[in-house]
């Protein structure tokens, strides 16, 4: 089946579409569902009331698709029967309550093409792994986990392989994260900090964020760095030429990402343990143009080539050794070969016609 002119209708049920805030997500699915809207289908989204209740919305309507809202599950499933039912295409993101029930409706009830978006394959693997001693109703389990055509992950490598091997999941494929490049984008101004971090306090990734940011300004006071990020507890003891930042509006991160010399990228602990999730924010300063350093994890090399593209370190000596011991035209080279990376590989134009490709593979 050849998708060229055939205009879809896609129904997608997830966490709110229309508030990013504590909801990475959104502007994931924001991404793909404006990519898909320019190649003529046509999306419908179904979100919860109440996790748009507890945060503000930070998109009043979508101008690409309808968001349609439900109370509850039992609303969800007698409501919008109809719309499952005649779509094209159903697909069940992560991270919603009661998505074991979401799942068996839509496996018993939808006649396309059925896909589950997991964005957070790691916790799904515990929860599997765990068997009946955990119960999370937002993860799926092992009766519902191979109900759909097509699992896809934001996460890659042998993770995502073990859906295949250990618990049957017919077809898993990866649709990673990406960026806007009309978003993120190289810009002419002054470079204020020599090395900046944009993240909320973790405790897991404090050892790093010690490590590879506050040690390195410590030792070179006569530099200038940067954080941004809440929660953290610790800001009377930071350096005094480190700026801080408590709140980074989204709009604000392409100007951030400019005045910095490099950036430093940290994942969270959970990705960093399965590997092969190139984070956002990664993707984002590297379309900037800015030397990105992060940790050497697994797969990385998939993604960017290791001091070619990006920088990987592991303690302040390294850091140190590229602030310092790189010159900057170097280190421009390196900023310069990621955005060309990101712009090749890396885009949402890119992942929805992925999306559309896995698709059009299901429906053959």
């Amino acid at each position: 089946m050849n998708f060229a002119n055939q205009t879809l209708d896609l129904v997608i049920i997830g966490r709110s579409i229309l508030s990013s805030v504590a909801n990475p997500g959104a502007e994931l699915y924001r991404g793909l569902i404006n990519e898909l809207a320019h190649h003529g289908h046509r999306t419908t989204y179904l979100e919860p009331v109440e996790l748009r209740g507890k945060a503000p919305r930070d998109m009043l309507r979508s101008p690409y698709c309808e968001v349609w809202t439900y109370d509850d599950v039992d609303t969800l499933l007698s409501e919008y029967l109809p719309v499952i039912a005649s779509a094209d295409l159903v697909l069940l993101g992560s991270g919603l309550r009661e998505c074991d029930r979401i799942a068996s409706w839509i496996a018993e009830e939808a006649r396309g093409i059925k896909i589950y978006y997991d964005t957070n394959l790691c916790q799904t693997l515990r929860h599997l792994d765990a068997g009946n001693h955990i119960r999370d109703t937002s993860r799926l389990s092992a009766d519902t986990i191979r109900a759909f055509n097509l699992y896809l992950s934001t996460t890659g490598g042998p993770a995502l392989q073990r859906l295949s091997d250990e618990f049957g999941v017919a077809c898993v494929r990866p649709l990673y994260e990406s960026i806007d490049p009309f978003s993120f984008y190289r810009m002419d101004i002054e470079e204020n900090y020599d090395l900046g971090f944009i993240g909320n306090f973790k405790p897991e990734r404090q050892y790093l964020l010690e490590s590879l940011l506050l040690e390195p300004a410590r030792i070179t006071p006569n530099r200038q760095f940067a954080l941004a990020g809440a929660g953290y507890p610790f800001a009377s003891i930071w350096p005094e030429n480190l700026t801080y930042l408590e709140h980074l509006p989204e709009t604000n991160r392409v100007d951030f990402y400019n005045r910095q010399s490099c950036t430093l990228i940290l994942g969270k602990s959970d990705r960093r343990e399965y590997g092969y999730t190139p984070p956002r924010q990664l993707l984002a300063a590297a379309a900037c143009g800015v030397p990105v350093l992060t940790e050497d994890w697994d797969g990385v090399d998939e993604f960017f080539e290791v001091d070619r593209e990006v920088f990987c370190v592991s303690c302040e000596q390294d850091v140190l050794d590229i602030l310092y011991g790189t010159d900057a035209a170097t280190r421009r080279k390196i900023g310069a070969a990621a955005r060309e990376r990101v712009l090749s590989s890396h885009t949402t134009a890119q992942r929805a016609q992925q999306l559309l490709g896995y698709w059009e593979e299901i429906a053959d």
